[in-house]
């Protein structure tokens, strides 16, 4: 899967720095991991098959509301969509684009 590639080679590149995830509260937490740990914890997600160490972090995560990733990244936010998941449409106002 090239995505996956580019992802991993990407992640590879910012072992050292943090993501910093902040909080409704004004609080800031930092994940941090070996190598392509943000796409660990989003396959884990998915999966639904975390480690105790993988389950914590997914859930400061699913808590924080914002988070500042090394080189502009938004996995936070991917895994944070697994974590959710689905929106539902049956009461939401969403509007088929080809009935206008």
């Amino acid at each position: 899967m090239r995505i996956e590639k580019r992802v991993r080679a990407l992640e590879a590149r910012y072992i050292k720095d943090p993501v910093v995830l902040y909080f409704a509260d004004g609080s800031t937490a930092e994940v941090c991991g070996y190598g392509d740990f943000m796409l660990d914890l989003c396959c884990a997600a998915c999966r639904g098959d975390p480690t105790p160490q993988q389950n914590q972090q997914l859930d400061m995560i699913r808590r924080s509301v914002g988070a500042q990733e090394p080189g502009g990244a938004h996995m936070t936010e991917l895994v944070r969509c697994f974590l959710e998941g689905p929106v539902g449409t049956q009461d939401s106002a969403l509007v088929d684009a080809s009935d206008s």
